[in-house]
């Protein structure tokens, strides 16, 4: 009987009050600092990590299914949501608009690194989130820019310098994540 109720409370508190599985915050900023860090320093095989799981956005998934949280601080967290509007052939925000308007992007600037587009995106959320290079708050939104040394994590060599932006609503949702030329 207590192995039972042991095993209840565990699923419990993994599984969370919802139903679903609970999101990953970001790991320490010690896991990821060397895939941002100057081109100088090493990558070891210890702090590269694959990025943690998503929340799966299904076409009918409710737009505010949470797939994944960023921590800035201990007080505040960035909410990537599954986004929507749902059904839509183009949304304008979250999950789907990222996968939507800027996967193709995101896979452009993981060749060469032997990584995928999701653990570039989520580089790079991480890092705008918990160490922007700058910031800028104007009309109910937040920009956020961080530049990022992306290595082949096999050789050790930089294969990319990048600035990527996040934009935040004044809810703490992440509106969308890309590469671009410019910081915020």
């Amino acid at each position: 009987m207590r192995a039972k109720l042991l095993c209840a409370a565990f699923a419990a508190a993994f599984i969370g009050t919802t139903g679903t599985a609970t999101a990953h915050a970001a790991p320490p900023a010690d896991d990821r600092s060397a895939w941002a860090a100057a081109p100088h320093q090493p990558v070891s095989r210890v702090q590269v990590q694959a990025a943690p799981p998503w929340g799966a956005c299904g076409r009918s998934t409710d737009p505010q299914k949470l797939v994944r949280l960023f921590t800035k601080n201990r007080v505040v967290d960035f909410a990537l949501r599954c986004g929507g509007p749902k059904y839509s052939s183009s949304p304008t925000w979250g999950y789907r608009h990222i996968l939507w308007r800027h996967k193709g992007d995101f896979e452009r600037m993981a060749a060469g690194t032997y990584q995928n587009w999701r653990d570039i995106a989520d580089l790079a959320m991480s890092h705008n989130t918990s160490d922007p290079d700058r910031w800028k708050h104007s009309g109910g939104k937040s920009c956020y820019s961080r530049v990022l040394y992306l290595k082949n994590i096999r050789t050790n060599k930089v294969v990319r310098k990048q600035i990527f932006k996040m934009i935040v609503s004044s809810s703490n949702n992440i509106i969308t994540s890309y590469p671009t030329g410019t910081h915020c």
